[in-house]
Order: structure tokens, then sequence, then C-alpha cells
């Protein structure tokens, strides 16, 4: 009997101290990981206030997929924007191109990398440690929506200011992620399909002449609901 008693407690031994060393593992490659988002944030190159440029140069030493870097103001999406071959390469991969569960943010590779199409999609991870694209679930609060209009979205040959104007929650099939527009009434409904749709809406007078930014995240109202935070590039 004391043998069994012994048995019973070195195998609860055994088996709290597996559980010990995998939660532990578990949370040092996530820290590890989240390291790396912080990194490739101060990875950020200085911007000619009197152009309005940021120097591409060093970033394409890190990433030569890099063709952008986003800034939304009053959240803590201030990264790189990439554009691989398909919507799944840097799902699970960083600028580096090396496995990272942040992934990075990219554009939809089916648009130009200039930004240069009607609706230009980028897609980035809803990470629970508020990396990457986590933030953009808040715009579903009405009162962080109306406080949080602005951004930036820098390229090597150009600079935008984002003016947001909607927020919604939609699928991954819907109609948001729409890139090809054959003519301006294609894309006078598009708007409308946003505006008639859009958990909230700005009215900012966005035309069919406008370049569109859509911001997509993973949500979690359904399955694979997404959050999608729309803004005007000027």
């Amino acid at each position: 009997m004391k043998k069994n008693i012994q048995r019973l407690l070195l195998a609860l031994l055994i088996l709290m101290l597996s559980a010990v060393y995998i939660c532990g593992n578990i949370l040092y490659r996530g820290y590890q990981e989240n390291i790396a988002a912080d990194n490739i944030q101060r990875l950020k190159p200085p911007v000619d206030t009197a152009e309005s440029l940021m120097d591409f140069e060093a970033l394409h030493t890190q990433g030569p997929d890099i063709i952008a870097w986003l800034t939304v103001e009053g959240t803590v999406i201030d990264y790189p924007v990439l554009q691989g071959g398909d919507n799944a390469y840097y799902l699970r991969r960083d600028i580096k191109k090396q496995p990272n569960k942040n992934g990075a943010l990219f554009l939809d590779y089916r648009v130009r990398a200039d930004f240069s199409d009607f609706n230009n999609v980028i897609y980035g991870h809803h990470m629970r440690s508020g990396k990457m694209f986590q933030n953009l679930v808040k715009y579903k609060d009405r009162a962080f929506f109306d406080r949080h209009k602005t951004g930036y979205l820098y390229t090597p040959g150009r600079s935008w200011r984002l003016e947001i104007f909607a927020a919604a929650v939609t699928d991954q099939n819907s109609a948001f992620y729409r890139y090809a527009f054959l003519s301006p009434a294609e894309k006078d409904a598009h708007l409308h399909m946003l505006k008639s749709t859009a958990l909230f809406y700005r009215d900012i007078g966005v035309t069919a002449e406008d370049v569109l930014l859509t911001l997509s995240t993973c949500s979690y109202e359904f399955e694979d609901a997404r959050t999608v935070v729309l803004a005007r590039l000027v």
C-alpha cells in the first residue's frame, strides 16, 4: 500500500513538472515573439519632415518584401507592411521570413504595391498580447471610434494621411474585401454597401475618386468573423 502511494505521488510530481515545463516553454516562446514584434517597431525609419517621406533603404535590408509603414494614431499599430505572393505566406512569418506566430501586416497580393487601387486591404493577426492588429477591435466601441480618426501610411515614393471613416464586423468572404472594380458605378455601389452595413460610419465625403484602405483582423462574434476598419488615403 505504501509503495502504491509513493508511486502515485511520484507520478503526480512528474505530471506537475511536465505541466510547468510545457507552460513555461509556451510563455517563453510567446515572450520571445512579443519581443520580436517590439524590435520590429524599433526599426521605424525617420521621416523627412520637409517632404513627409520615410527612408526605406535600411528597412529593405531587414525585409525585402516591405512595401509600406502603417501607423494608426492612438493605437499600438505602428508596423511595416509587406506583400507576398499570396495571402498566406506572412500569416506565420515575420519581416525576415522567419517563423513567428505574430506574422506580419501584409497587403492583399492582388492589388498593386503602390496603393493605387481603389480598395487596398491590409491583413494582420488579432493577438491576445495586443500586438499587430489586435487594437482594431477597439473600433467596435463607439467612443473609441469617435476619438481615433487618423493615421499615416508611408511608402518609398509617397506618404498618405489616413482619415478613418468606418468600422464593421463582417465575414471573411464579404464584399469588404473586393479588390477589382471596373467602373465608377461599381465603386459607388461599394461605398453604398460600406455605409449601409458599417457598425459605425463617419461621413467625410468619400467618393469613387478616392483611395480606400481596409484594415482587417479576426473577430469572434461568429465563425470566421472579421473586424474591418476603413480609411481614406489623402
